[in-house]
């Protein structure tokens, strides 16, 4: 009984190698990276600005902020804009106070003196993008708005069709990786074979790239990440990355 028993367990020990081993995948595969881009000329500028206006009452910051944004509508329409270009993207209104300070510059701890800060007024702060459709009025418009004191935070050139773009440049991607991986294929003897597996991005991850077993039961991993884009005024390019997998496969006799 007790020899039974030791072969039974050296059966059971063994069975999961034998099976993890008929799982093993020993094809042959070509891994590929390739890229595809397309320049354009920019046809859409979106500028970031904001103010900020300090005054005793609220009434008064509010309207401030208010006149020169009507103001810069103003301008804008002159410049044969839409109102509608300028789209409001925050607005704050708070209590301003002057933090007492002790004859050193440090600011006095709130705990021994609850009623430290001096009360200095109302702050209305306002933040909104303008989307002009063209890149010839920019500068007039910087000036506009730094004549009425308003800030420019950011000014970013980009096309109306961005995503038909990047469509391009991932078709071009995909078919340059196609044509690298049939050349190399047939110069080293071989023939491509089945797409194994493919995501968006450049870099060998064995997590998504890890071979699809022979009996075809695990899904297709595709990883979506965010493109480069490089920006400068006036022109664009819109890359766009691919990793693909294809089997090695001998030519037919």
């Amino acid at each position: 009984m007790s020899v039974f028993k030791t072969i039974l367990a050296a059966a059971i020990v063994a069975l999961p190698t034998c099976v993890a081993a008929a799982e093993i995948d020993t094809r042959h595969y070509i891994y590929i990276e390739a890229s595809g881009s397309v320049e354009t000329i920019a046809d859409l500028t979106k500028i970031s600005i904001s103010l900020s206006e300090k005054r005793d009452t609220p009434e008064a910051a509010t309207k401030t902020v208010s006149d020169k944004i009507a103001a810069l509508r103003s301008a804008l329409t002159e410049l044969g804009l839409k109102d509608s270009a300028i789209e409001t993207n925050r607005f704050d209104f708070s209590k301003v106070y002057i933090i007492a300070k002790d004859k050193t510059g440090k600011p006095i701890d709130y705990a021994t003196d609850p009623d430290r800060d001096k009360f200095d007024g109302y702050r209305a702060s306002y933040t909104a993008f303008i989307t002009v459709r063209s890149t010839d009025n920019v500068g007039a418009i910087l000036s506009s708005a730094s004549l009425l004191g308003i800030e420019v935070d950011s000014v970013t050139f980009t096309s109306s069709h961005e995503e038909d773009y990047l469509s391009q440049a991932r078709d071009l991607a995909a078919k340059k990786a196609r044509e690298k991986a049939e050349l190399y294929a047939r110069s080293l003897g071989g023939k491509l074979g089945g797409l194994l597996n493919v995501k968006e991005g450049t870099g060998y991850d064995p997590d998504t790239m890890a071979y699809v077993p022979p009996d075809g039961e695990a899904d297709l991993g595709v990883v979506t990440g965010p493109l480069p884009l490089d920006i400068a005024p006036g022109k664009l390019t819109f890359t766009a990355s691919v990793s693909a997998k294809w089997e090695l496969a001998s030519p037919a006799p």
